[in-house]
């Protein structure tokens, strides 16, 4: 295992016993049983090693099936693509609410880390396939990723009140008239 995975590995367990905001490094490297130099030349902080978690749990899934599926065919499983990623996060939901529900309205570490990650896999995609250039794309990236972020948090803090399939549904419907209609 490399670094990058045994401090995500680590991150994971001392957030199941412990607020995000009282986690450190140096317990990080302690724990991962590595070097300060370690973390730091794998991660700037420790909220880079929350983004990794995210990209793993949930951007690369997306960016996997995106190589595979023709515009036409994304446009057709949006919901099945959107409700892949609410089960990704529904399967670890301990570790999620662990990590959401002490920081909500109090720490916007997860609403940033999801918003930035989202919004470069938004801007990834609507390079490819959109008309939408510029300052419009930037912000198109950003206002879809900022409102998932948002609705993930909620969903997690409350506790996932709707199945996967449902906030799926939901979103979809929230989103077609812009996000849809450009490809």
């Amino acid at each position: 295992m490399g670094a990058k995975e045994a401090f995500d590995r680590t991150f994971r367990q001392l957030i199941m016993t412990m607020p995000y905001s009282k986690i450190t490094v140096t317990e990080l490297c302690r724990k991962a049983h590595l070097s300060r130099k370690t973390f730091y030349s794998t991660f700037q902080d420790k909220e880079a090693v929350l983004e990794s978690i995210f990209v793993e749990d949930v951007v690369v899934p997306i960016r996997e099936m995106n190589r595979l599926l023709s515009v036409e065919q994304r446009r057709q499983l949006t919901n099945v693509l959107m409700e892949n990623v609410y089960t990704r996060i529904w399967d670890d939901k301990e570790f999620y609410q662990a990590l959401v529900r002490p920081m909500k309205g109090v720490d916007d570490t997860f609403i940033r880390v999801v918003t930035h990650s989202l919004e470069a896999l938004n801007s990834e995609i609507i390079a490819e396939f959109s008309s939408t250039k510029g300052y419009e794309a930037e912000y198109v990236s950003y206002f879809f990723a900022a409102s998932q972020a948002m609705l993930v948090q909620k969903w997690i803090f409350d506790g996932f009140p709707l199945e996967p399939k449902e906030l799926a549904a939901l979103y979809k419907k929230m989103l077609n008239e812009y996000w849809l209609n450009q490809f």
